[in-house]
């Protein structure tokens, strides 16, 4: 089939050609799995910002009925009122004017600021009944949201993103809203097909995060496990390692599963911890851990699960990689970075990772 890279551009491009070593077919294969993970995803936000938009209007409808002195003052809605009063064949009904309102707006009214905290003090708390409780909570999951939304409606390469974490987000924000919501979706979605079809692997399957020993190396010596903030993004990978200390730790434990608790709690980590489930009992552990070490109850996070030190999945050296390199600046990883498995069990130090 004729495919030519202008009706792409080189650039947009650049990214798929390199994660397929430049063989072009493959390439394009990965190129139209990334438009198809892309739509799926669109469909799941869809669904999500109708019910978000729905739920934040009901609970400000009740504290301030149709006469909207809450949003008086709001350009985006005197815009699109002015929109639909302009038209011969629209009607600037308060129902079209909430259905032509971007994300943002919404976004917005959960934004830090004091007439917003008020707001959420008095009503839009009770559009999220199931969620951590805390306006910050929910605007950054509302803001990861945004964030990628905006990535797939401007057709970039989700290839720095895992689909089935994301998605998972975007499920746990829809369960905020309402429980059976997220039952619906899940039963609807195409994201999780769609990403088990990707036509080629990660060359980089490892991702080596920037540890402190005292902290993330020890949960995963304790439970198993690594904790981060839900708005942190991975690429698909096998492996995990830690980076600390100038050296990166010569065991790389197996990603077990990735997983993204509605709510990170005493009372969600009680109940996970009597659950039959293994993976609910792992994140339990975790969830304890974290809540007992610096991880705070309100907030969201990812739970990545991993096998233990001695357990045969998990990758080892004879000893750690060390970074020689000094200075300002000089760190080996310093939030994530990814390697191929391969190159880091040979790898004699940091050096030999980056090439001449």
């Amino acid at each position: 089939m004729l495919r030519k890279v202008s009706w792409v551009s080189t650039a947009r491009f650049k990214p798929f050609l390199a994660a397929c070593d430049d063989d072009e077919d493959l390439a394009w294969s990965l190129y139209e799995w990334n438009a198809h993970v892309a739509s799926a995803l669109v469909e799941c936000f869809h669904h999500t910002e109708v019910l978000l938009r729905n739920a934040m209007m009901t609970q400000l409808e009740k504290t301030h009925p149709l006469s909207y002195p809450w949003q008086q003052e709001l350009p985006t809605v005197v815009e699109a009122a002015k929109k639909r009063r302009q038209s011969e064949t629209k009607i600037a009904s308060p129902d079209s004017i909430i259905s032509e309102l971007t994300l943002g707006f919404w976004l917005n009214l959960l934004d830090k600021g004091a007439e917003n905290d008020e707001l959420w003090r008095t009503c839009l708390h009770n559009a999220f009944p199931k969620s951590p409780g805390t306006r910050p909570a929910v605007h950054k999951a509302v803001a990861d949201m945004h964030r990628l939304r905006n990535r797939c409606a401007h057709q970039d390469s989700l290839l720095d993103f895992d689909p089935a974490i994301e998605l998972k987000k975007l499920l746990s924000l829809v369960e905020w809203i309402d429980p059976a919501a997220r039952t619906w979706l899940e039963s609807i979605e195409s994201v999780s097909k769609i990403a088990a079809t990707r036509p080629v692997s990660p060359r980089d399957d490892v991702v080596i995060v920037g540890a402190s020993a005292d902290m993330a190396v020890a949960m995963y010596e304790h439970v198993a496990a690594y904790v981060c903030p839900a708005g942190r993004s991975f690429a698909p990978v096998e492996y995990m390692g830690f980076y600390h200390d100038k050296k990166i730790d010569p065991f790389f434990p197996k990603i077990l599963d990735i997983v993204v608790p509605t709510r990170w709690t005493p009372d969600e980590q009680q109940a996970l911890k009597k659950s039959s489930d293994s993976v609910d009992k792992h994140v339990a552990r975790a969830m304890g851990y974290g809540l007992a070490n610096g991880w705070d109850a309100g907030d969201q996070h990812q739970v990545f699960l991993l096998s233990t030190k001695d357990s045969p999945d998990t990758l080892k050296r004879s000893a750690p990689i060390l970074h020689r390199k000094t200075g300002r600046g000089s760190a080996f990883v310093q939030n994530k970075r990814y390697l191929p498995k391969s190159a880091l069990l040979a790898a004699n130090d940091t050096d030999h990772l980056t090439g001449p």
